[in-house]
């Protein structure tokens, strides 16, 4: 006989979902294990299985989404940027949420509160009596969701990430002296100031995609801190990062940033490799540099490298493109099932369209490895195979 879950009234429901969307909200999942065991069990027993694995955790983060989606699309966009669920107002306080979706919507921080309140109220009424489950009719308004690419066993081996992992990507600028806007702009997009624009998005719907229960965020090099993500992902150079140039000490590796760009490994019979162009100066290829490093608290740092921003593109599309990059990164985990390495590689440009360098077809040009203990050694030496270009 099937135990009926417990009813708990709108505005009981509502009490803890205000305490819920304090602080970083769902945007640390463990955030849902303060709630009562009532609207756990509430939420729970509406909430169909997941998978067997699945945790209590995630199965309570699904059973809310599921629960924000049934929102009409106005009240919806207010209590996703609430709840933490919008990358592009992801900041550690409500505030902080609420001020950032004012700036884009160009009204005033009350403005918004106002109808993040309205929208509040809405989802404690769906979740208090269960109709956010009954079936809803699509909108003008309701954008299709983005495909979900179940993660291979290669892609979670290279990046670490399972379940809800927290992802922190941290993206490159534009150098000193470049037109960038400032926040008090009506106009203001926080994106103008990334330098590797292209990979930054690549890399988040490629990562949401592959994996839609993880937490992923992005950060200017100056804004991120310490906060021990499962997976830290670095776009860029050292000379337009400063995160990746954190890492350059611990490197055997070293970037020349332009107009003489190029990409130097010293302790390792000092090959030196550059980008390719044409005699008419268009860029026909860009050296793409994956790195992976495991530290001993767990996190996995992948640094997605390149002497310009073609390959950092590249280096994202080698290990997230589809079949391609479930290829590419299985083949490298083969190579390096445990510790750190470096792979380098070629992305080339065909008519304005970036290639994906596929390895399993084409050898790394370099190829390093390390176990905890030793320093990186030569796996793979092809150099030779691209200067004779």
């Amino acid at each position: 006989m099937a135990i009926p879950p417990p009813r708990l009234a709108p505005e009981d429901v509502r009490t803890e979902l205000l305490r819920l969307r304090q602080g970083p909200a769902l945007g640390h999942p463990g955030a849902v294990t303060a709630l009562s065991d009532q609207l756990r069990a509430l939420l729970l027993a509406r909430q169909p299985p997941l998978s067997h694995a699945a945790s209590e955790t995630t199965r309570l983060v699904a059973a809310l989404r599921r629960a924000i989606d049934a929102l009409s699309p106005h009240e919806r966009h207010y209590a996703a940027a609430d709840f933490n669920l919008l990358p592009e107002h992801s900041w550690p306080t409500l505030t902080e949420r609420q001020e950032s979706l004012a700036r884009v919507l160009v009204c005033s921080a009350k403005t918004v509160r106002r109808h993040a309140g309205q929208a509040l109220d809405t989802l404690a009424l769906l979740i208090s009596d269960g109709s956010y489950l009954t079936e809803r009719p699509l909108s003008a308004d309701d954008a299709p969701a983005p495909a979900t690419l179940a993660p291979t066993d290669g892609a979670v081996r290279f990046f670490g990430i399972t379940g809800t992992a927290n992802v922190h990507v941290v993206c490159s600028t534009l150098p000193k002296g470049a037109d960038r806007q400032r926040p008090a702009e009506p106009l203001y997009a926080r994106y103008a100031g990334f330098a590797d624009l292209d990979a930054l998005f690549y890399v988040r719907v490629r990562l949401a995609q592959a994996f839609p229960a993880a937490i992923i965020r992005d950060f200017y090099p100056g804004e991120y801190y310490n906060a021990d993500p499962d997976c830290l992902i670095v776009l860029g150079a050292p000379h337009r990062n400063a995160v990746y140039a954190e890492f350059g000490p611990h490197l055997p590796c070293r970037f020349t940033p332009p107009p003489d760009a190029a990409i130097t490994f010293p302790g390792h019979g000092d090959v030196r490799l550059a980008p390719s162009w044409a005699p008419e100066g268009e860029l026909l290829a860009d050296l793409t540099v994956i790195t992976r490093l495991t530290l001993d608290q767990g996190t996995t740092v992948v640094l997605l490298g390149g002497c310009l921003t073609l390959g950092v593109l590249g280096a994202a599309k080698c290990l997230l493109n589809g079949e391609r990059g479930q290829r590419n990164t299985a083949y490298l985990g083969d190579l390096a099932p445990v510790g750190d390495l470096i792979a380098v590689t070629a992305t080339r440009k065909i008519g304005g369209i970036t290639d994906t360098p596929d390895l399993t077809s084409a050898e790394p040009l370099l190829l390093l490895t390390r176990d905890s203990a030793g320093g990186f050694t030569t796996r793979l030496d092809n150099t030779a195979r691209y200067g004779s270009r």
